[in-house]
């Protein structure tokens, strides 16, 4: 948008009074009334400026792809939520930062950045002569396949030249940035980039002096450490992976239950059929003892039997050897 011209209307000739009338014979003379210098300069018109309108808006997306945009929310609501509780920092993503006063159309968007020393709240552009000359002291850019040659070539001169005194880059697809974690120092005015610092857990770590906090990729996200508190920042994708172990850790609670219970029933079902076993077993011993009394029982009548029935015919035989010759056996029967 080209720059608004200021227009200065041109200075008109001051009017002509005509002279007083003449008074008329023999009448006291009269004055005229002589302005004040305020009524002569009010009669002098003011130049006309037409005021400067420096948008809020660009035109272009927040972000080339669901990536990029997730990665500056992330990153915005986790440095939002971290300075919650302080009125002197200003956090913002995607906000036009005019850094020329009188010029609307030299500008840059950083995907998210704060400010220190600036109250926070509501901006519709972030104007540093408005604020101070604060320029922003620390600036993310999430790379993507349109931004990433802008944002390594031509915005560190933009913010170096603008006094930004820490400047990163993040690619959260791994194919663009080589570290994907990059964080500069401004020294004078150029950049310097910040060393990586060694950290269980971490694919990439660097500490940013700006912020007082460490910058990690841990292989799946960028997440902030604070090293007051010991412990990272919340965020939403932290949120979102650990309603994701919660939930995985959970059904595999439920897993776990589900299955001791089935062990359970089974076990359960294998000491009843164990029960059925041993009383079947001890029913058939019960029988078979039964069975073997039974047994004795009748061998035992049997051989009653079979010593009654002997000693009868001892006895018949008996008797029959003492009768005399041609008499009858006791029983009547015949020989």
């Amino acid at each position: 948008m080209p720059l608004k011209q200021i227009r200065q209307a041109a200075p008109q000739p001051s009017p002509v009074e005509p002279a007083p009338p003449r008074p008329p014979p023999g009448s006291s003379p009269q004055f005229p009334v002589v302005p004040t210098r305020s009524e002569r300069t009010s009669a002098i018109p003011a130049p006309f400026i037409e005021e400067i309108n420096y948008p809020s808006y660009d035109g272009l997306p927040m972000a080339d792809n669901t990536d990029q945009a997730f990665d500056m929310s992330s990153a915005y609501h986790t440095l939002l939520d971290f300075f919650w509780e302080r009125n002197d920092v200003f956090v913002a993503t995607n906000l036009l930062v005019y850094y020329r006063e009188g010029d609307n159309t030299t500008r840059v968007t950083p995907d998210v950045m704060v400010a220190f020393g600036r109250p926070s709240g509501y901006r519709g552009s972030y104007k540093v002569w408005e604020e101070g000359n604060h320029p922003p002291d620390w600036v993310l850019e999430v790379a993507s396949e349109g931004t990433v040659d802008v944002d390594v070539n031509e915005k560190p001169d933009i913010y170096g030249g603008i006094g930004v005194p820490e400047y990163w880059q993040y690619d959260p697809t791994g194919g663009l940035l080589n570290p994907r974690l990059q964080g500069w120092r401004l020294n004078g005015l150029k950049y310097t980039e910040l060393p990586q610092v060694p950290v269980a857990g971490a694919e990439i770590a660097i500490y940013s002096e700006v912020l007082g906090l460490r910058l990690e990729f841990d292989g799946e996200e960028l997440r902030f450490w604070d090293p007051v508190e010991e412990q990272y920042l919340y965020s939403p994708l932290g949120a979102q992976r650990a309603r994701r172990e919660s939930d995985q850790a959970r059904r595999e609670e439920q897993q776990r239950r589900h299955e001791a219970e089935q062990a359970r029933h089974e076990a359960e079902r294998a000491r009843r059929e164990e029960q059925q076993r041993r009383h079947e077993a001890e029913q058939g011993q019960r029988e078979a003892e039964q069975a073997r009394h039974e047994a004795e029982r009748l061998a035992q009548a049997l051989k009653a039997r079979v010593e009654a029935s002997e000693r009868r015919e001892q006895a018949l035989r008996a008797s029959i050897t003492d009768l005399p010759a041609g008499s009858q056996p006791p029983d009547g029967s015949e020989d």
